[in-house]
């Protein structure tokens, strides 16, 4: 009786993505000037059928203002529903959703502040390609094998984690506004959990005396996540801050930062299989059917970190800048990551605000940076394929002239790599009529270089192990070698 073997193969894919317009509003004194606007958003979903993942979210924005020459920030928060269509959607998908902030704006009217944003969330669920193929053929049918490898969902867990650091700083008065971005370092798959580290970069704007500037605190997390898992599975953790906050510690010279994670993980164990590629038999017809199989392995998470860096000119008609007060809303877009020659290049840009002050207004302005890169990454891997994720994690602006900014980003760079092998399998054989026997007593076959025991069987229509019994010649075989098979009457 033939024999089957069923190959479940699974990868991690983005599979559709939605985009949602969500608007705050709230008073305001009517004077304000709106130096920067930023948003962040927090989304879950909230139910999923067939070709739809309906979710809720929350989005927070923080704005920094100035009103009579003084600089101060306001938060407006706006709660939303929306949903995300796709035929790759089941009822048993479970998403994860990641949301996007690519667009910010704000307005004051007659007292009233209106901000608006655009989300983009995409959907990321486990996909899996399912095939019966053949292992094992009926007697007399011979069979070409092949060791296939593939990923297979070993475990998807989630947990949430609360953090909180607390660093010395001399002077601050007050915290105007922070926001928490957490970068996923290192996975590692233990026997029953799901080590996952990384950290917390807190960003904030601070008050000291009558002087506001940009604060960073690191905050860095291990969290082990229980999982029935193994040793060498590989896994990958989507790290999101679903709230943060940063307080100052009034007489004692130090800021309190707290921090909620959510913390998906997704586990893949490595699986190989022997399965039929080729079939022919020496005696009979046979009827075959073949199928195209992708086989997708998936590599180690991997976080880079580098730099961004360039010069961005004020114009003409705005003032000078004598010095930088604050940088707000940072944020890098990535519009491509793809390998070439064994490295990850990305392309995008990274952007901002940079608040800084005139001395001879005495006024503070805004500029908004854009910077675009493209890059290789400073990594090399034999995978193929690669989905990556950018955190801005740090940036650093220097007056170079009064009408020049240095800026230089770090990035963190948090890439997905796998690999798909497309293989031609056999699912399925039958024997068909008998084969008429040749009237030659003596079949003679003329190998090509690396030709293999198996093509040297099928040229000449008997058992590999008939090949070897008549035949001195050991595979691979060199080119012009002469084989033989004394056919039987």
């Amino acid at each position: 009786m033939p024999e089957n073997i069923n190959i479940k193969s699974d990868q991690i894919a983005w599979i559709a993505r939605g985009q949602a317009v969500v608007e705050a509003r709230q008073p305001i004194n009517s004077d304000a000037k709106i130096l920067s606007a930023y948003a962040t958003a927090v989304v879950n979903p909230s139910e999923i059928f067939a070709g739809e993942v309906r979710y809720v979210g929350k989005v927070t924005f923080d704005l920094v203002v100035s009103v009579d020459g003084a600089i101060n920030t306001v938060t407006a928060v706006a709660e939303f529903s929306d949903k995300i269509t796709s035929p790759q959607i089941t009822a048993g998908t479970s998403a994860t959703l990641m949301p996007e902030v690519i667009n910010v704006e704000a307005t004051v009217e007659g007292g009233t502040l209106k901000a608006v944003a655009v989300v983009d969330t995409s959907v990321i669920a486990v996909v899996d390609t399912q095939e019966s193929l053949l292992s094992q053929p009926d007697e007399g049918i011979y069979a070409e094998k092949r060791v296939v490898s593939y990923s297979t969902l070993s475990a998807e867990e989630s947990e949430t984690l609360y953090i909180t650091d607390s660093v010395g700083m001399t002077g601050v008065t007050e915290v105007l506004s922070s926001v928490g971005r957490a970068v996923v370092t290192g996975v590692e798959c233990l026997n029953g959990e799901i080590k996952t580290s990384g950290a917390v970069y807190t960003f904030a704007v601070v008050r000291s005396d009558d002087t506001v500037s940009s604060l960073r605190i690191i905050t860095p997390f291990v969290k082990s996540i229980a999982a029935p898992v193994h040793d060498g599975d590989t896994a990958f953790v989507f790290a999101s801050v679903t709230d943060s906050s940063a307080t100052p510690i009034s007489g004692e010279n130090r800021i309190e930062v707290a921090a909620t994670l959510r913390l998906n993980a997704i586990a893949l164990t490595s699986v190989s299989a022997e399965v039929v590629t080729d079939v022919f038999c020496a005696d009979n017809e046979i009827e075959k059917t073949e199928k195209s199989v992708k086989c997708i392995t998936a590599g180690p998470l991997t976080t880079v970190i580098d730099t961004v860096d360039g010069q961005i000119p004020i114009e003409a008609d705005r003032l000078a800048a004598d010095n930088v007060l604050c940088v707000t809303g940072t944020f890098c877009q990535l519009t491509s990551a793809k390998i070439e020659d064994r490295r990850v290049n990305v392309e995008g840009l990274v952007g901002g605000d940079i608040v800084y002050y005139n001395a001879e207004h005495n006024a503070t302005d805004v500029l908004s940076f854009r910077l675009p890169f493209s890059m290789p990454l400073a990594n090399h891997t034999d995978a193929e394929d690669v989905t990556a994720f950018a955190t801005v994690t740090d940036v650093n602006v220097k007056v170079r002239r009064e009408s020049v900014f240095d800026i230089k980003a770090e990035v963190a760079f948090t890439l997905f790599l796998s690999t798909a092998t497309e293989i031609s399998c056999i699912s399925a054989v039958e024997k068909g009529e008998p084969l008429a026997r040749p009237d030659a007593s003596v079949i003679i076959h003329i190998t090509r270089d690396g030709e293999t025991l198996w093509q040297a069987a099928k040229a000449l229509c008997c058992s590999p192990e008939r090949v070897t019994e008549q035949n001195s010649a050991t595979p691979p075989y060199s080119e012009g070698q002469r084989l033989i098979n004394f056919c039987n009457k």
